[in-house]
């Protein structure tokens, strides 16, 4: 309890002191465009209350959800097959791999022309953005299964979907987890590019829309939503996973002895 309220105090020693830093840098100011922390905040209470805010963060978290939802659908059954079945595993994880190491900001412009300026393109590209993170870890928790398991489930003649749901799934619970929390922190930097490039919607467009009006007050307002929203939900991401491996650890734990 004590080590967990001295991590909790210095990570607020370090808010205050980001924000006074923030603060005194427009106060000089460092540029014309760059707002004060207090006039940011000001700026996000009125968004807040105008429904501004809300209404961006309705189609985007739409295209949010939307995008990585299917990320998850099909990342991870993949990275599972890919594991189940060794020859699909050596070919798909060098196209996985070359998704991974590329630019993806190069795809974008290919998925407007394909798709045009919707939220189905959002979509997409968030899609792309998270999707061979997901199944690569899926496909490493695959791995390190223990393949000794799997031969003696199947001398006892078990059925794949025994031994998927008995052993492979809880042996790669936490790559699967880890995967899934990366391909989200993936899928906000896909939300990013695809607002900024696909503004007429979003808050993309509340972005571009303040910035050409020179409300940069706004402007910073509306990014700083954007990061609040991505670290609670990493956060929550991460407060499930080490809850689901706690619990993991327990039946372990319990059923050896």
């Amino acid at each position: 309890m004590r080590k967990r309220l001295l991590v909790w105090s210095l990570r607020a020693l370090v808010l205050v002191f980001a924000l006074l830093l923030w603060e005194w840098a427009g106060r000089i100011p460092i540029s014309f465009a760059f707002p004060t922390a207090t006039a940011t905040g000001r700026a996000l209470i009125d968004l807040l209350r105008s429904g501004e805010l809300p209404d961006g963060w309705r189609s985007t978290g739409h295209a949010l959800l939307l995008g990585y939802g299917m990320a998850l659908v099909t990342g991870v059954p993949l990275g599972l097959l890919m594991g189940l079945v060794p020859p699909l595993g050596r070919i798909a994880r060098v196209y996985l791999e070359v998704l991974i190491v590329m630019p993806m900001a190069a795809l974008v412009p290919l998925v407007i022309l394909t798709m045009g300026v919707n939220i189905r393109a959002s979509a997409t590209i968030v899609f792309i953005f998270s999707m061979p993170f997901v199944a690569i870890n899926a496909y490493g928790g695959m791995r390190d299964v223990d393949p000794v398991l799997i031969e003696m489930a199947r001398a006892f003649n078990a059925r794949w979907f025994h031994i998927v749901r008995a052993i492979v799934l809880p042996g790669a619970l936490p790559m699967i987890l880890a995967g899934a929390r990366y391909g989200l922190a993936r899928a906000f930097i896909g939300l990013v590019v695809a607002e900024l490039l696909l503004s007429p919607f979003g808050v993309g467009h509340l972005i571009m829309d303040t910035r050409s009006t020179f409300e940069f007050d706004k402007m910073f307002a509306t990014v700083l939503s954007m990061l609040l929203v991505a670290v609670m939900l990493l956060s929550g991401a991460q407060h499930l996973e080490s809850r689901v491996l706690r619990w993991r650890r327990r039946g372990e734990e319990g059923g050896l002895q």
